[in-house]
């Protein structure tokens, strides 16, 4: 089964503590469902700048149920098997073995977390500054997809997330809130290559981002979230402000 293929090569890479814990699995996906996928990527028409005054290049769908049901039979079916190798019980449980911050978070409440799926395009000029992601972000998963030609440009590589490490030893990041480049050194970038997926559990050492990339390019990935809906205990009784958005 696809699911069992993927919840494998998840159980068998091993973490990288450098930067923070994090790992990268090659072939993440079955090769015939990444070459569907691959195939039954949306056109440019499906796409939307979801944040227009901060990320003006990232054009995104969102993998929900509404917009499946817009899809033809075929691409949609595509998509659910995907969206079901990288979101599922197992992968939680599996989740929770590997990373403590996600055994921390499950225990916040007694719902599942959800999911927050997007397809994604970023174009020329894309950049992210270092930041952690929400705290509220149990794991997340980023699985890169580009296309034939840009999987052979020896550049691609640049396009991969980068991971970060302050300057500062002592520095502890918070939410969503993003920090001057110059304060952090580049430690590696994740591999921007046909069906390798980028695994982490956000905290407050999890810093990364993406580095500009001034040549023409079109960086094809998904990402997943794993999010709890609500706030951890210590913080609960903060007003609405005072906590991340």
């Amino acid at each position: 089964m696809h699911t069992h293929h993927a919840l494998r090569r998840l159980h068998d890479t091993g973490i990288d503590p450098d930067p923070f814990p994090h790992m990268v699995v090659p072939d993440f996906l079955p090769a015939d469902l990444y070459g569907r996928a691959c195939a039954q990527w949306p056109g440019r028409e499906a796409f939307g700048i979801l944040q227009p005054d901060d990320l003006p290049s990232r054009h995104q769908i969102s993998l929900t149920g509404r917009w499946l049901e817009q899809c033809g039979q075929e691409q949609a079916q595509t998509w659910r098997t995907v969206r079901d190798c990288l979101f599922n019980p197992a992968i939680v449980t599996l989740m929770a073995d590997r990373f403590p911050q996600v055994r921390e978070k499950l225990g916040w409440v007694d719902a599942p977390p959800v999911l927050n799926a997007r397809i994604i395009e970023d174009h020329t000029g894309h950049a992210m500054l270092p930041h952690t992601d929400i705290e509220a972000t149990m794991f997340s998963m980023l699985l890169y997809m580009p296309d034939t030609d840009g999987a052979a440009d020896p550049a691609a590589v640049q396009l991969g997330t980068a991971l970060y490490r302050p300057r500062d030893p002592g520095f502890r990041g918070r939410g969503m809130d993003r920090y001057k480049r110059e304060d952090f050194e580049l430690v590696a970038q994740a591999p921007y290559r046909p069906n390798h997926l980028l695994v982490y559990a956000p905290s407050d050492r999890s810093f990364h981002g993406v580095e500009p990339v001034a040549a023409p390019c079109c960086r094809r990935l998904l990402i997943f979230f794993a999010v709890v809906e609500t706030r951890p205990p210590s913080r609960r009784n903060l007003p609405i402000s005072a906590c991340d958005a």
